[in-house]
């Protein structure tokens, strides 16, 4: 009861005022802004972020693979373009010419930042708004919504895949808007810190270690359409603002800091920080692709040179029930979320070229632990209310949540 109290009328308060600190809070502990950039501002910031906005639409619109998502309880099947590693490629290509054509472009971006954020938050807000007035007014699909009070309503979102102008906002807001912001970001800022203090390889490392990552989520892209962030999850003010604004501005901070405090951390190091998140990298999506490769094979396939071994599961939906394999071999026969581990290490890696100045460019790692293991818990309530028993079975069969022999 007390956490239904906090998530319905504490949560939503609390992640809209820390809106109006972010910029402030950015400013404070990054880049020393100074009156001499003051004549861009608003006006070079809604450039920035229009451009931004039109690519990743754009990038949704053009021809490509169709990939059709897990259909929903109430019978809806979600139509994707799988084109994530083209869209990746040819930006990151385009935004590293335009650097080379220009390097100044990377201080103006740098300098601009806090106000391409007040952009991208603008942006979230209407966009949020719009959703909540959909979803109530015009649904685009026949699924039932319990009524909440208004401001979680807003705050979670009222349907599971809107889409606007024929695209499906989720895979617009998190994979071609708020990831992408987050790769050329972290890229300018390697930049503009280059042209300020210098090459240095920590900072190398630590966008190198980001880049990887990224790119590994959009070759991957298509297993991210069978996540419960996608699947169970809903378009609104967590998923939307979150992806506009707290993932540009949040996710590439360590990058930002390192712009006006160059790394202290020296070449040797930085190196073997390097082999510590490719290896973390590769086995996090080691272990997504054995979830995928289980699920295009519908069970049919090998797995650590064994034949999978899975739980069948029986699902109740709108339109009657069907099957589904919980799997339980492999990594997934060790711990229940065992890829968000390996996660966490990559981003310590990332964050560690700041090692040297306390606590500020270690904060998305901390961050993400926390979000992690909570999100252990969020995962494991959903799964154990759609697969009852079997979740209970499954929990029986592979006992360690994250962590084995010790969580």
């Amino acid at each position: 009861m007390a956490y239904d109290v906090l998530r319905y009328y504490v949560g939503p308060p609390v992640m809209i005022a820390s809106t109006t600190v972010l910029v402030q809070w950015l400013t404070l502990w990054g880049c020393d802004f100074t009156q001499e950039w003051s004549i861009y501002g608003n006006e070079y910031s809604w450039k920035v972020v229009g451009a931004l906005l039109l690519w990743a639409y754009l990038s949704l619109i053009i021809p490509g693979k169709e990939y059709l998502g897990p259909t929903t309880p109430f019978g809806y099947t979600p139509r994707y373009k799988a084109n994530g590693l083209q869209f990746f490629v040819v930006s990151l290509s385009a935004f590293c010419y335009l650097l080379y054509q220009r390097p100044f472009t990377a201080l103006e971006i740098t300098y601009n930042f806090t106000h391409i954020l007040a952009s991208c938050n603008v942006l979230a807000f209407i966009l949020c708004i719009y959703l909540l007035l959909k979803g109530k007014m015009y649904p685009g699909s026949s699924e039932v919504v319990q009524s909440k009070p208004f401001i979680y309503e807003f705050y979670r979102g009222m349907e599971i895949h809107p889409r606007i102008l024929g695209v499906d906002v989720k895979q617009l807001t998190n994979c071609r808007f708020g990831l992408l912001a987050w790769e050329l970001l972290v890229v300018n800022f390697f930049v503009a810190s280059w042209i300020l203090n210098g090459f240095s390889w920590a900072h190398f490392v630590s966008a190198a270690l980001q880049t990887i990552y990224l790119c590994k989520f959009y070759w991957w892209e298509t297993g991210y359409f069978s996540t419960l962030d996608i699947t169970l999850d809903r378009a609104g003010y967590y998923i939307c603002w979150g992806c506009l604004v707290w993932v540009p501005s949040f996710y590439t901070y360590s990058s930002y800091y390192l712009v006006t405090h160059p790394s202290l951390v020296n070449n040797n190091a930085a190196w073997l920080i390097f082999v510590l998140g490719f290896l973390s990298i590769l086995m996090n999506y080691r272990i997504d692709w054995e979830k995928q490769h289980f699920q295009n094979y519908k069970g049919k396939c090998r797995i650590w040179a064994k034949q999978a071994r899975y739980i069948e599961a029986t699902i109740k939906t709108a339109t009657g029930t069907r099957k589904s394999k919980l799997l339980i071999s492999g990594f997934w026969g060790c711990a229940r979320h065992l890829n968000y581990v390996f996660e966490i290490l990559a981003a310590i890696a990332w964050c560690l070229p700041g090692y040297g100045y306390g606590i500020w460019p270690m904060l998305y790692a901390y961050f993400l632990t926390v979000l992690l293991v909570h999100r252990v818990f969020r995962d494991e309530e959903k799964c154990s209310d759609k697969y009852g028993v079997y979740w209970t079975k499954y929990c029986q069969v592979v006992p360690y949540r994250l962590i084995p022999y010790i969580f």
